[in-house]
């Protein structure tokens, strides 16, 4: 019993703490290039779980599976420490139901318990063969039987604090261990092999822990849906690449697309690409949280002699323990690298386009490399172009030729194994009193707040600065510099005052190189300030009332930019009327409209407003009143006949007039000599009348009058008809 529990300790450190530097596979340690292009951490995937542990509310069983071809592998974990103490003390239940067979849904369902009793981690005694050779199995019995996980405590407060991480420490230290051996985490009662599966079957496993009914504790069951038909070949590692150094080489694959396959990896090694060696006796896996980027990678670093080839390729492991195929092989060797700088000692510049530079570098590094090359860029970052290479190892000083207004030269020292190593930049600028171009494409747009946004076309010489910008209110009048330092892009905010006299606001610039040599202001721009100011506004200055309608003729305003005169009309016999838009005028020199459309017998307002440019509308001139009286119906208005029927001894009698407000017609007869009477009245929708009083051989005159409402009747229309 003892020498179990020594022989669990001694390893519970081992695969988890203690790496040499040839088998570590923790991030930091790769080369900070490396590091850089990568920008992801391998840390201990116990962190991890921890995180998990800690983070969820409410406890659940967690499963996973992979079908075979004839049998199905389940394996699970309770999620939180004391949940997981308690599931290992009364164990789990795992029933199947079968959801279909053969593309049928089964239904009722078919529902089987796997487990006629719980499964429960195996007694003590029954470890011991399988962890004196699996380690991992050495690490669950101690996580789940060893007398202590050692934690210090000074006193009883911090006694209950040290039992919590305990028990943490088993739950976490045992659930690495499960993912290392499936066959321990079997022994532990954490795993199923379904051998009585069928293909053309689905199903849906559930693992639940048989929580008797007097514990108060709840934890969820845990369920997966599986099935043979399912099965599928493990893939290979994608992405082995390699970065080979002085006597290393940091290995590196792609995790993130293969992390629902595999929990971790194993790097094998060989120097005749035929037999291969496993690096570590710990398998290399990922600590963190799963990251959705497809590049995120794990890293290996292994120590290597120089020169001498070596082949690399890494193969997956499931959390069921299967091992996958092996990935691509990579090959490479380490090389001595080229620890030493060139260092830019002096520059001369004896014209405007030549430069002699000198630089410094060890003579005993000559025979590491091939020669020197110098690059060029225009900026302090480059990018760099060799203008100068098969520079001799032995050189230490180059001509060149070709200046242009700013430079930035690098020695990059070539080593032989394709190395580089590259000095500082270094600045070269001839004497320079020729000023940039002055700008062009300046072009601006100003709010109704002020604000006005500049921009033009950028300058294209190598040494430019910046910009320098001018204003005025009057383009005739000396522009002001208003930014107080050179402006390095090529826009520019500023603010003015919009309510002023000023219609618009003028512009200049002015480029800048790095020697402080200005060029001449660039064209003026003028941009318009936005018009805040009504127009004045119009007059009335007179109407009246024509045959054609009513004319109205007004003043029109005196601000100069009015684009429009508009008449309005309200018709005031409508109650709550609304002022109507019956022409706008863009003549503004035209001062005189005629309402062809007034009505008869109404009254109407109408008023004159000035529109400007902006848009902007100027207040209503005084309104005018005009009341327009019904037209007088004059006798040729009037059409009016009649016709004898002596057969039928009646006068039909007919009669038209123009006018929609007709009220009533007044129809006048005389026999004879005698004078006209009035004889009959008829409303105004009335137009014909048939005379039946009549007497044989007489002449009748007929008079007919026309009452309009509001008006006064017209005059008698007279026709004469013999009987």
């Amino acid at each position: 019993m003892l020498k179990i529990k020594d022989e669990i300790i001694n390893v519970l450190v081992d695969p988890f703490i203690k790496r040499d530097d040839r088998t570590r596979a923790i991030y930091p340690n790769a080369p900070s290039p490396l590091r850089e292009r990568a920008g992801v951490r391998v840390l201990f995937f116990l962190l991890f779980i921890s995180t998990l542990a800690t983070a969820q509310q409410e406890a659940s069983v967690q499963v996973v599976v992979r079908p075979l071809q004839d049998k199905v592998m389940l394996r699970w974990a309770v999620d939180q420490p004391n949940a997981w103490k308690k599931a290992n003390q009364y164990g789990f239940l795992v029933e199947r139901i079968t959801i279909s067979r053969n593309g049928e849904a089964v239904l009722p369902k078919e529902s089987q318990m796997l487990t006629a009793t719980a499964l429960k981690p195996k007694p003590l005694m029954e470890w011991e063969p399988l962890a004196k050779k699996d380690q991992n199995a050495a690490v669950i019995a101690q996580s789940l039987y060893g007398e202590t996980f050692a934690v210090d405590a000074m006193n009883t407060m911090e006694s209950v604090v040290a039992i919590n991480k305990e028990l943490e420490q088993r739950f976490t230290f045992g659930l690495v261990a499960a993912e290392q051996s499936y066959e321990a985490a079997l022994f532990a009662g954490w795993g199923l092999i379904d051998t009585e599966a069928k293909k053309g079957e689905k199903y849906l496993y559930k693992v639940s822990v048989a929580i008797p009914p007097e514990e108060s504790i709840k934890i969820n069951e845990g369920s997966v849906f599986t099935s043979l038909d399912l099965y599928e070949e493990l893939p290979k590692p994608i992405g082995l690449a390699g970065d080979f150094g002085d006597s290393n080489v940091v290995l590196s694959w792609n995790f993130n697309l293969l992390q629902s396959i595999y929990t971790n990896y194993i790097v094998e090694r060989s120097e005749d690409k035929i037999k291969y060696t496993p690096l570590s006796g710990s398998p290399v896996f990922n600590a963190q949280q799963p990251k959705d980027a497809p590049s995120y990678s794990l890293f290996y670093n292994d120590s290597i002699p120089n020169d001498k080839m070596f082949y690399y390729r890494v193969k997956g492991k499931t959390t069921f323990g299967e091992m996958g195929p092996p990935s691509d092989i990579l090959e490479g060797k380490a090389e001595k690298g080229l620890n030493f700088l060139p260092h830019i000692s002096q520059k001369q510049i004896p014209d405007n386009n030549t430069v002699i530079l000198d630089w410094k570098f060890p003579k005993e590094a000559n025979e590491l490399i091939t020669g020197f090359e110098l690059r060029r860029s225009n900026k302090n970052d480059g990018p760099f172009t060799t203008v100068k290479d098969g520079i001799l190892p032995t050189a230490r000083t180059i001509t060149y030729k070709g200046l242009k207004r700013i430079n930035y030269f690098v020695i990059v020292a070539k080593a032989k194994n394709g190395a580089e190593s590259e000095s500082f930049p270094s600045i070269v600028q001839p004497i320079d009193s020729i000023p940039p171009k002055p700008p062009v494409g300046l072009s601006g747009v100003i709010d109704t707040t002020g604000v006005v946004q500049l921009s033009w076309t950028p300058n294209t010489e190598e040494d430019m600065l910046g910009y320098r910008v001018y204003r005025a209110n009057n383009p005739n009048a000396e522009f002001t510099q208003i930014t107080r330092s050179e402006v390095r892009d090529n826009q520019y905010t500023d603010t003015i005052a919009v309510k002023n006299m000023n219609k618009k606001i003028y512009y200049k610039i002015t480029a800048e190189d790095q020697r402080y040599n200005a060029s001449d202001l660039s064209e003026m721009l003028a941009i318009d300030k936005p018009d805040l100011t009504p127009p004045s506004p119009a007059v009335i200055s007179k109407y009246e009332v024509t045959k054609e309608g009513v004319q109205v003729v007004w003043i029109p305003s005196s601000s100069d930019d009015v684009m429009a005169h508009i008449v309005y009309r309200k018709d005031m016999s409508v109650a709550g009327g609304l002022w109507e838009n019956i022409i706008e005028k863009t003549n503004i020199t035209d001062t005189t409209y005629v309402d062809k459309s007034a009505e008869q017998n109404k009254v109407y307002s109408y008023t004159v407003m000035a529109k400007d440019t902006s848009g902007l509308e100027s207040s209503p001139a005084t309104p005018i009143e005009v009341t327009i009286a019904p037209k007088t119906i004059e006798a040729e208005d009037i059409k009016f006949s009649g016709v004898a029927n002596r057969e039928l001894r009646y006068i039909q009698l007919s009669w038209k007039v123009k006018n929609d407000a007709i009220a009533e017609y007044r129809l006048y007869r005389g026999d004879g000599d005698k004078k006209l009477q009035l004889f009959k009245t008829f409303e105004g929708t009335k137009d014909t009348y048939k005379d039946t009083e009549l007497e044989a051989g007489s002449e009748y005159t007929y008079g007919l009058q026309v009452l309009v409402k509001g008006s006064t009747p017209s005059v008698l229309k007279k026709i004469t008809v013999k009987y």
